[in-house]
């Protein structure tokens, strides 16, 4: 073979996992529009208890066909608190047993039968479906377009293989590889990991291993090998997202590559074994069944991968408190480290997740809103203060939460904005337009607390001091907007849905009441001439901007209910 022949031959591989990827990118997009609010709910509902954070890891790494995407959307919600530490291990280690899905999808459609001989009328049943109106339409007419297009990836893949043969460099270079005794394992293994780190896709690396095998070009014990290094691999997209994240987010990655690699090293130990009882039960179940001999590999690696998975979770799952104190030796909390309010977004580089992403902008809303109630929380103690170092050190706290404000509208509404971009259903439509209008009002709400510390400094300058009377006043309605901005977080905390104004509604009403009132008995002291102009001018201010705010938090409990419609 010719060095263009060659050339031409690894071109035709790169472009077969180019269709793999796409294929596997379109699945993932259109089964995520089909979920729905399911997958959201799947999460939103999740327990301490490990064993259902397992399942539910699992069943989402089924769902959108890839334990990258999963695992770094853990690390966004670690670092946005939605999980604690316990709850993502649990997940993570479903992940990596719902990744093996695709090995077995492969392992059955992928060598059982000539797959390209349905490709046509495949890609002829989803064309109507893509043309349907209505989003769940086209997603199911999409995810069989990427079903095809995945296999027929996978097919090219086989087809595009150089023959096995003393003249054939790709074989000739492999099998100088594989002759280096008890240590070609090590190498295949270095060759998965290393593959998997270039292409961030451990489903696109295990099926070009499948190939590999299947053609002769590696022994089943190297295909395993490799298994072996593309699933420590897989969990480096993590740790590159967790290199911006909080100390928990970090943890979790690095728990990630330490569960992984356990896995790897009682894996090596015991190889001799697991190689040759997963064959035999491949080989067995080939001979009794459609498969035949070619596809005993295939099917003994599918095994493998699916049994070294579980087999490691099962193994694991019971030192998980252990694994996280030994996290928390690891990684220590340092004395001077502060919960960051700040946003971050972790990407699949291959994966759009909609749902995922829908998730992430709605945990970092309700971070937004716990940020304006802190902030407010700063105006009562702001007003009594008269202490000028402690009074200048409450308003720095206050513009540092404005600047934190500002930050996380403007990250917010780009994010919200390139999701709303995408191809979304009905009932995600409603919650985006819903988001934008909610970070808009928490940041009005930012901007109201400025506006009351403004009147505060202002009131304080003039030498205009309000009597016991007027703070107990002013503390009363305090207090009730406080009460508001509680209801209102805990209707953020929550996945949007009906229900939720009456409570809203009828603090906004006190709120307006007390309001109404105090401003009525303002105007009447200050004609009796009990206050001073100044005293009464500001005192009103500070009740309008109370009331302003309080606005704007019915207006966020509004737009939470307006989108609940299905």
């Amino acid at each position: 073979m010719s060095n263009f022949q060659l050339f031409l031959s690894i071109l035709n591989i790169l472009g077969a996992l180019a269709l793999f990827l796409f294929g596997m990118k379109l699945m993932s997009e259109s089964l995520q529009r089909i979920s729905g609010g399911r997958f959201r709910a799947m999460f939103s509902n999740i327990a301490s208890n490990r064993f259902k954070a397992i399942i539910a890891g699992l069943i989402a790494t089924g769902l959108i066909q890839s334990s990258s995407a999963v695992t770094v959307m853990l690390v966004s919600f670690v670092n946005a608190g939605l999980f604690n530490l316990t709850q993502a291990l649990g997940i993570m280690m479903g992940a990596n047993i719902g990744t093996t899905v695709t090995a077995w999808l492969i392992t059955l459609f992928g060598f059982r039968f000539e797959f390209h001989l349905i490709l046509l009328p495949l890609l002829g049943l989803s064309l109507p479906f893509i043309f349907f109106p209505g989003v769940r339409s086209r997603s199911f007419g999409e995810f069989i377009l990427g079903f095809s297009i995945l296999f027929l990836g996978l097919h090219f893949m086989k087809s595009s293989m150089p023959g096995v043969g003393a003249d054939s460099p790709l074989f000739s270079m492999i099998s100088g590889i594989g002759n280096q005794g008890p240590l070609s394992l090590l190498l295949f293994a270095g060759a998965g990991l290393l593959v998997t780190l270039l292409i961030q896709s451990s489903s696109a690396t295990v099926a070009m291993t499948f190939v590999l095998c299947h053609q002769g070009y590696i022994s089943y014990e190297s295909a395993v090998a490799m298994i072996l290094g593309e699933n420590l691999g897989t969990t480096v997209t993590a740790n590159m997202a967790a290199i911006v994240a909080n100390r928990p987010a970090r943890r979790l990655a690095l728990g990630h590559t330490l569960f992984n690699l356990a896995g790897i090293i009682w894996a090596f130990a015991l190889f001799g074994f697991l190689t040759k009882i997963t064959y035999n039960a491949a080989y067995s179940l080939s001979v009794n069944s459609t498969l035949g001999a070619s596809g005993v590999c295939p099917l003994g690696l599918s095994i493998f991968h699916t049994g070294f998975n579980l087999a490691n979770t099962l193994l694991l799952v019971w030192f998980i408190p252990a694994f996280r104190r030994l996290l928390e030796i690891i990684m220590p909390v340092k004395g001077n480290e502060k919960k960051s309010f700040r946003l971050r977004y972790f990407k699949s580089r291959f994966m759009a997740m909609y749902e995922v992403d829908i998730l992430q902008a709605r945990e970092h809303i309700y971070n937004f809103g716990k940020l304006t109630a802190y902030m407010f929380s700063l105006i009562p103690e702001y007003l009594t203060e008269k202490r000028e170092i402690k009074f200048e050190k409450i308003r720095k706290k206050i513009y540092k939460c404005e600047e934190q404000a500002d930050e996380l509208d403007r990250e917010i509404t780009q994010f919200i904005t390139r999701i709303a971009e995408s191809d979304l259903t009905e009932a995600n439509s409603r919650r985006i337009q819903a988001m934008l209008k909610i970070t808009d009002d928490l940041e009005s709400i930012a901007d109201q607390c400025i506006q009351m510390e403004r009147t505060i400094r202002k009131k304080n300058e003039a030498r205009a001091w309000f009597t016991q009377e007027m703070r107990d006043d002013l503390f009363a309605l305090f207090e009730l907007v406080s009460q508001a901005l509680e209801i209102m977080n805990e209707n953020l905390s929550k996945d949007y849905r009906p229900g939720i104004l009456v409570k809203a509604t009828e603090q906004e009403l006190k709120i307006n009441e007390l309001r109404d009132k105090l401003i009525t008995s303002n105007k009447t002291k200050l004609d009796a001439g009990e206050y001073s102009y100044n005293n009464a001018a500001y005192y009103a201010e500070l009740l309008n901007e109370c009331e302003k705010l309080a606005d704007h938090i019915i207006n966020i409990n509004q737009a939470i209910a307006s989108n609940t419609r299905q």
